[in-house]
């Protein structure tokens, strides 16, 4: 694999930066460039290095098996680290990755900005790592988060464009009354990752990447961590304390934040604060429209509803249109209960027991006949599947063409990429 130098280019206010990769053999699915945009006044800002390009792109060459030769400019600290940070992936993903060899035509590193940014997408995780570190919460300057990137193509698929303006408007003014600057970007990143390896377990680098970019406007760029020390012990990720931080810079520290904390006590935690009940957003519904946020019938959904609903400050949350109001409601969670996602459920039971021990007869048997509804779609032919995907089941919306990339900006690359060989 050759990871090219980046280019630059502005076009209609946005300022694109983008690298040509080629593979050693040809892969399906697989973009010939990997690329960021951002509003043109974010121009100055953007990296000169190779950074935020090898990271994403390690991930598929130790997915293939290919060497990787970086034509562009490399940190110090990131060239040294990668070693250990492959040894950790193939550790607790031999199945999927092995170590590559990665040569540089140059290092060099860059002296350290000021700001201090998260990824932000409006869930639990990252609205608990941006209160974790507001001013009254975090005394040290040093890591007062400043920034929030906001970020297209990641959890918000490209066909979705008009939801995610409509969503960062909205964000936008939320983190303004907190005094952090909200910032829009959009990457083809995923497409590195998807369909060939499971995103949930292989999101990292794709974060990293968006944070690598800016490092001339960042010195510090937090990680919400997903996953709690309890789950990284019985499933990987590419995304946890140990690798992320091994993906840092000489101009940027990456810190992945939170896995000292349960999802339930991040839940908790946020139960009283305000930008939290106006604006929480935590729905893996693909298809929502309008001004809804969450779907509140989604395995994400409910399993961030329960424990509210627990501690008694469902109410309080705006961005739910149907709330639970009643035990007898928790049962929606047998409709989309999946074992294979269920890390948040050994620690939904002692807190629901804690809080509210009379919902444990309902959320049992909920848990129960959802994990049975599993089995029974799990075992069903694959013709039967088939034939029902014409009637939009079983269809893997992530999985479908230009999901996470955006075919106007791949146009416009590609049409100067061949300006500049010609």
């Amino acid at each position: 694999m050759i990871i090219h130098q980046p280019e630059t280019f502005t076009r209609d206010g946005y300022t694109i930066v983008w690298s040509r990769v080629e593979l050693s053999q040809q892969r399906p699915n697989f973009p010939d460039y990997i690329w960021y945009r951002v509003p043109e006044e974010y121009s100055p800002f953007l990296s000169a290095q190779s950074d935020a390009f090898l990271a994403p792109a390690l991930i598929a060459g130790m997915n293939f098996g290919e060497d990787i030769e970086v034509r562009g400019i490399i940190s110090p600290q990131l060239a040294y680290s990668l070693e250990e940070y492959q040894f950790i992936l193939q550790l607790l993903t031999p199945r999927f990755l092995q170590r590559v060899k990665i040569s540089y035509d140059q290092i060099h590193g860059e002296a350290k900005s000021k700001g201090v940014a998260a990824t932000f997408s409006g869930g639990v995780d990252s609205f608990f790592t941006i209160k974790s570190h507001l001013p009254e919460n975090q005394s040290n300057p040093e890591y007062q988060i400043t920034h929030a990137l906001f970020i297209q193509n990641f959890d918000i698929l490209n066909q979705n464009h008009d939801r995610y303006r409509a969503l960062f408007s909205r964000y936008q003014k939320a983190m303004g009354e907190l005094g952090i600057e909200l910032v829009p970007i959009e990457t083809n990143l995923v497409n590195t990752i998807i369909p060939r390896l499971e995103y949930r377990y292989f999101y990292g680098p794709v974060l990293a990447g968006c944070g690598m970019i800016l490092d001339r406007l960042f010195k510090r760029f937090y990680i919400s961590s997903s996953r709690d020390y309890y789950q990284m012990a019985i499933r990987a990720s590419s995304s946890n304390p140990l690798s992320d931080r091994l993906l840092s810079t000489d101009s940027l520290d990456i810190v992945h934040f939170g896995a000292n904390v349960r999802r339930v006590e991040k839940i908790e935690a946020l139960a009283d604060w305000k930008p939290a009940q106006e604006h929480l957003r935590v729905c893996g519904n693909t298809e929502l429209g309008g001004h809804e946020i969450n779907c509140s019938r989604c395995e994400k959904c409910i399993r961030t509803m329960i424990p509210l609903y627990a501690i008694g400050k469902m109410e309080l949350f705006k961005t739910f249109s149907k709330p639970i109001r009643s035990n007898w409601d928790t049962l929606w969670w047998a409709r989309k209960f999946d074992p294979s996602r269920d890390q948040y459920t050994p620690e939904t039971f002692p807190f629901v027991k804690k809080h509210k021990p009379d919902l444990l007869f309902w959320i049992y048997p909920a848990a129960i006949v959802g994990y049975i509804r599993y089995l029974l779609l799990k075992l069903l032919p694959g013709t039967i599947k088939k034939w029902l995907r014409r009637f939009g089941f079983f269809l893997d919306k992530l999985k479908q063409e230009n999901a996470f990339d955006n075919p106007v900006i791949l146009d416009l690359i590609q049409s100067h990429d061949q300006s500049q060989r010609e």
